[in-house]
């Protein structure tokens, strides 16, 4: 078996560099989850104008004065997909993304009404226009963008024994963790 492990493991270690260029950097992923949350309030703003909750000039709003802050993200993002598919590829690769996320909130977004997403819109435009603020109210509405690849930050190791100490037993089966199982 541990031939077997260390077979597949050297298989994958010419791909490592390959891999390592198209995974996820914090950056890229705080981006995402920006790009997230605005594309939220848009297609929301867009849906309940017709309601008694029309919070499109409050949106408007968020936009003109949050306009540096997103255009940053938004280049960012940008950046993300070019180091991914190339300088040819990045654009229609991040167009792809973007549409994803309006499609993703067309029939509305999960679990929350007009007057929530205007009330969160609200909070938006009561922020200062740092990307950190953003990103704390982004985190706070549960923003979890989708990501098209692993995360550069995530940590894989593989099961086996682990090392002789005195705290655990001989034989002891490894743990294996990630940033992902802490949360």
């Amino acid at each position: 078996m541990r031939k077997i492990v260390t077979a597949v493991i050297a298989a994958a270690m010419p791909l490592a560099p390959a891999t390592a260029a198209t995974c996820w950097k914090q950056t890229a992923v705080e981006a995402a989850q920006i790009r997230d949350f605005e594309m939220m309030l848009m297609v929301s703003a867009l849906r309940c104008r017709a309601t008694g909750n029309n919070f499109l000039p409050s949106y408007n709003r968020f936009i003109r004065e949050k306009r540096e802050t997103l255009t940053q993200v938004n280049d960012e993002l940008r950046e993300h997909f070019r180091s991914v598919a190339g300088p040819v590829g990045a654009l229609g690769a991040y167009d792809d993304y973007v549409t994803g996320l309006a499609n993703s909130y067309g029939a509305g977004a999960d679990g929350l009404a007009c007057r929530d997403l205007q009330s969160i819109t609200d909070a938006a435009n009561a922020l200062p226009p740092r990307r950190s603020a953003l990103l704390e109210l982004a985190d706070a509405a549960g923003i979890s963008p989708p990501l098209s690849g692993a995360r550069c930050d995530v940590v894989v190791a593989v099961a086996g024994k682990a090392p002789k100490s005195d705290s655990l037993p001989d034989n002891e089966p490894m743990k294996v963790a990630s940033r992902e199982s802490a949360e």
